[in-house]
């Protein structure tokens, strides 16, 4: 029974700076995803803001990227960089959609 090797690569020092700034603006670029997708839907700014919360979503998605490009994650780690940037998309909308539904069945 052949086992398999496991390889761990180890981080650049090099890239060290890129890792830490990446994963610190997926907190600033999702913040700034949500932040605006609430102001929209609650009337703060006009809808035409919308495209912006989206763009912050991508380059949410490219710091995971990059982050885990440069961290050599493993298989695992990768889908659950994808599930997260996946479930950082859905989850203000799902939040909305079940406000409006709340709203709808108890007006006031």
């Amino acid at each position: 029974m052949v086992q398999e090797a496991l390889i761990l690569q180890d981080i650049q020092i090099d890239d060290f700076l890129t890792i830490f700034v990446s994963s610190g603006l997926v907190l600033v670029f999702g913040g700034f995803y949500v932040g605006i997708y609430t102001a929209v839907k609650t009337k703060l700014l006009k809808n035409w803001a919308m495209p912006f919360a989206y763009l912050f979503w991508i380059l949410t998605c490219y710091c995971f990227y990059l982050m885990g490009s440069l961290m050599h994650v493993n298989d695992f780690t990768a889908k659950a960089l994808m599930v997260a940037a996946i479930g950082l998309l859905l989850l203000p909308h799902a939040v909305y959609y079940m406000q409006d539904q709340v709203h709808k069945k108890n007006e006031h």
